[in-house]
Formats: structure tokens, sequence, C-alpha cells
């Protein structure tokens, strides 16, 4: 018994422990996500879990992070700054609406690692490319983020979602959000161009 329950052990990792995670808020939302029941799922005792994350909020990190990756799923070949913003923005928005909860889990998971050190700096990257400083950069992805989210989370919450097919074609309002932000950027730049030829 002891034997069948180490191979178990061997076999799991963050990754399928991720995976798991995800299938449990697919069929129960993530109020039913839990130790016990992903433990459960995994056919494993619960501290095993722990070998490999070591809380729940740290699942939630990682959890958010796979999304993130998923976000870049689109073809980056020959995009300038604003093309790619726009893929990233649409892909974005879809991977997250694909996965039940995710501006729930998103709107309080804390940024894991990689998410730090690898996955934000490459949202923000192509804004230095085009012409901002890195705290400009990271301000525009900030804001870039925080809108996918908040509309993520206003269609994942069936009274929300109501409030907004009321007002407007959701996923119009969306694309036309998207392109307002891309304009105020585009007319950031601009004005730093400008003012870098008067000086």
């Amino acid at each position: 018994m002891g034997r069948k329950s180490t191979e178990r052990n061997i076999q799991l990792t963050v990754d399928n422990i991720v995976t798991a995670a995800w299938e449990l808020v697919t069929e129960q939302g993530l109020d039913g996500l839990s130790t016990r029941a992903l433990a459960t799922r995994l056919d494993v005792q619960s501290p095993a879990l722990y070998w490999h994350v070591k809380n729940k909020s740290e699942l939630l990190s990682l959890m958010f992070e796979r999304v993130l990756q998923q976000s870049f799923s689109f073809d980056e070949r020959g995009l300038d700054w604003k093309e790619w913003t726009r893929q990233l923005c649409h892909q974005q928005h879809s991977v997250m609406l694909a996965h039940r909860d995710s501006g729930r889990i998103a709107s309080i998971a804390v940024p894991s690692r990689r998410i730090q050190s690898e996955i934000l700096p490459r949202m923000y990257k192509p804004f230095i490319s085009a012409g901002f400083d890195e705290e400009e950069a990271f301000a525009a992805a900030g804001l870039m983020i925080t809108f996918i989210l908040g509309w993520v989370i206003y269609e994942q919450r069936p009274d929300t979602l109501q409030f907004l097919r009321s007002a407007v074609d959701v996923k119009s309002a969306f694309s036309q959000g998207v392109e307002i932000f891309l304009e105020g950027v585009e007319q950031k730049l601009a004005s730093k161009r400008s003012t870098a030829r008067q000086i």
C-alpha cells in the first residue's frame, strides 16, 4: 500500500496539480476548490500536495499564471506594438472567459515569480520598443490587464453580464475599449516624440 502511494506521489507535479485544480473549478466553481477535493481528484493524500504547492494562495497564483501563458498563443511574427497588443488583449479576454471564475481567481491571486519575472515584462516590452520608458510601459500594461480583468469579471457574473447586455453589444464594446486604449497609448507616444524634438 505504501509503495503504491509513493508511485503516485512521484508522478505528482505542479503542472498536473494546476490542471486538476482548473478541472475542479470548471465543474464546481472556485468555491468548490479545496485541498481535500484536489487531493481526492489526484488520488493522493492532502499532505502530498504541499511538496509541490505550499498553500491555496500559491495554487491560485499558479492557476492564473497558466491563463496568462495561454494568452500568448497567437502568431506574433511581424506584428508591430499596436497589432501585437490588440491580439494579446483579445486572446487574453477569450482565454479568461474560457476558464470559469478566472476573473475572481485573477483578482485575488498574488503574482507568481514567473508572472513577475517573465510574463509581465513580456507584456510591457512592446510598449518600450514603441518608445515608452519602463515606468510608462509598466503603467500601460497594468492598465491593459485591469481593463481586461474588470470586463471578464462582469461577464462571468450573471447579474453584471445581464446589465452589460442591457446596455451594449458586449463583444463589440470590449473591442471598442481595446481600440480606445490603443489610441490613447498612440497619442501619448506621439506627445513624447513631439516633446523630444523640441528639446
